[in-house]
């Protein structure tokens, strides 16, 4: 049995992002069934609260225009079975926009944590 666990994400993504990451990322958001391959439970990452953190959820997969770039925002908790915020990370990271050494992209926390876990992509 997992415990509920809070995951935030914001997150610039490279310019040429490939659209099958692109569709994974907009399955997230949209609560659809994803590509074959991924976890399944990745469709709730967004789109559940609980009460042991603020019960909100938010997914925004944005384009932008000028910049030619996707973002990614999402905060959500769902139970951590399988590790499944932690494969999201790893999923993300090679295609978070870098800025130096080491970027903030988001945390988790789980349900009886005070401090959450702090993510970073490193350049």
């Amino acid at each position: 049995m997992g415990m509920y666990t809070e995951i935030y994400v914001n997150v610039d993504l490279v310019k040429g992002t490939p659209q099958k990451v692109i569709d994974v990322l907009e399955a997230i958001c949209c609560s659809n069934e994803l590509p074959e391959g991924y976890p399944s439970r990745w469709e709730y990452l967004f789109s559940s609260g609980s009460y042991y953190t603020p019960n909100t959820c938010v997914s925004k997969l944005s384009f932008s225009t000028i910049s030619k770039q996707y973002s990614l925002l999402g905060k959500g908790d769902i139970k951590n079975y399988n590790d499944e915020i932690v494969q999201f990370f790893e999923f993300i990271e090679p295609y978070v926009d870098k800025l130096g050494e080491k970027t903030f992209i988001g945390y988790y926390r789980y349900e009886e944590s005070e401090e959450p876990v702090l993510v970073y992509a490193r350049g």
